[in-house]
């Protein structure tokens, strides 16, 4: 796969090359963890202990090696998609392949409370609070110091996680919501150029090339744009126009964490305004709930390619601003090229797959549906919505859907369906031990929003 090998040095990397694993000195993480659900950071205010603690997690990644189990100083592994996230294996202080999300949102890596990890019997150091984007109470995670990670051949060696424990992640109630068993992030894409293709379902690893040239096995397609880089995430410019004027040029988070599409913060550009046709949305965030507005977009531009009406969440309350962003740029997006991230040489590389035709919908169930070891569990029902009327209930667990079993591979195929065009979906669930089954009919859920008056749009 690896078509960066044409210009590699295996010889290049040095531990100064390393951005932004932790910003703020030893006083706090910026965005250590997943963004496939939150933007986390520390505390502003730690006791001493903590400041220790932050002190040593600090100097042992910054110390932290890597290691090359072969003479070219690169591998690939496959992954798999589950619910748009990307889960790849990764072995932890010699354990068996554990699932972890790449997630080019997180700032450390992070081990997460599950089946998997508790075989680890890891050894937890000092306690540190967390907050993220929500408006409840922050939880508390551990640091894990001198752990070695391994992906394929290359591992990761003296390096602290953070570890969340169960009764610290409100988006999961029991070991089984729990499909991932951690997460890393800017450790990896802050040392190695990372290329992933969606369409072979293939990672690749290599060390940072000598110069800036581009590869040569490049077609006209592929694209370089410029990153902004910091304290280890990066960060790029998109075009977004919302029908309601001239196209707003925004900065984004290219988080391959996050499974949807786009979400914009208002309060941070003054051309982003509160959208009157819309439906509500609430997702959790690690510190609690985030509300937002979900409007159609009339394009999104990336590196000069085009994606039209797609779907734009407009977080109201606990949105994305980080180092000034004005939102993110999900994976409904980004699993729509071929992308290859140099973090250390601030640029990304990017051309369209197989998937870039394929129209991102917005959904029009009513249901918010997250991966479960029986099926897909259902997380909310939206007032007013299709599901709503239906006999589904919160907590129900989705089994099947047109005859078709819901795993952690279909997950995403059910979300599609219930935001297709179609009439209506055929459900089967288990509610309290019993099983139903019933067609979902399917409507829009968009609202025109006029003052004084509202009526279905």
């Amino acid at each position: 796969m690896n078509s960066w090998n044409s210009f590699n040095n295996p010889h290049l990397f040095k531990v100064s090359r390393i951005r932004g694993t932790l910003a703020g000195g030893t006083c706090g993480i910026r965005r250590f963890w997943l963004r496939l659900f939150s933007a986390m950071a520390l505390l502003a205010a730690v006791s001493g202990c903590q400041l220790v603690d932050m002190a040593r997690f600090t100097y042992d990644n910054a110390k932290s090696t890597h290691q090359w189990a072969n003479d070219q100083h690169t591998t690939t592994v496959p992954f798999t998609l589950i619910d748009n996230h990307i889960i790849l294996p990764v072995e932890v202080n010699g354990s068996d392949p554990l699932n972890f999300v790449l997630d080019s949102g997180a700032a450390a890596t992070v081990i997460i409370d599950s089946r998997g990890s508790r075989a680890l019997e890891l050894e937890m150091g000092g306690q540190l609070p967390v907050s993220g984007v929500g408006t409840g109470p922050d939880p508390v995670a551990y640091i894990v110091r001198d752990t070695a990670l391994s992906v394929g051949e290359v591992s990761l060696e003296g390096h602290s996680v953070v570890y969340l424990p169960l009764d610290s992640i409100p988006f999961f109630d029991d070991l089984d919501d729990v499909y991932f068993d951690g997460v890393i992030g800017a450790p990896f894409f802050s040392r190695f150029v990372v290329e992933i293709d969606y369409d072979r379902r293939l990672i690749s690893f290599s060390e940072p090339p000598v110069g800036e040239g581009r590869p040569e096995s490049f077609g006209d397609d592929w694209v370089e744009v410029p990153l902004d880089v910091e304290a280890g995430l990066p960060y790029m410019t998109a075009q977004v126009e919302t029908g309601e004027g001239l196209p707003i040029v925004v900065k984004l988070l290219v988080d391959t964490g996050a499974r949807g599409a786009v979400s914009l913060t208002p309060e941070t550009h003054d051309g982003l305004s509160v959208p009157l046709d819309y439906f509500q949305t609430v997702s959790e965030g690690l510190s609690g709930d985030v509300v937002g507005r979900v409007a159609m977009s009339e394009t999104l531009t990336v590196a000069g390619y085009r994606l039209h009406r797609l779907p734009v969440t407009y977080d109201i309350a606990g949105g994305e601003q980080d180092n000034d962003s004005n939102g993110i740029l999900g994976n409904e997006v980004l699993l729509r090229f071929n992308l290859v991230f140099d973090s250390p040489n601030e640029r990304l590389f990017l051309a369209p797959n197989k998937n870039f035709s394929t129209p991102i919908r917005a959904d029009r169930s009513g249901l918010q549906i997250r991966p479960h070891a029986a099926g897909g569990i259902v997380r909310r029902i939206a007032s007013g919505s299709a599901a709503q009327a239906s006999s589904l209930q919160v907590g129900d667990i989705i089994t099947d859907f047109d005859n078709t079993p819901v795993t952690y591979q279909s997950i995403s195929e059910l979300k599609r369906v219930l935001a297709s065009e179609r009439d209506s979906v055929h459900l089967c669930w288990q509610s309290d031990a019993i099983q139903y089954c019933e067609d979902l009919v399917l409507v829009s859920r968009f609202r025109v929003q006029s003052p004084g008056k509202e009526k279905e749009g």
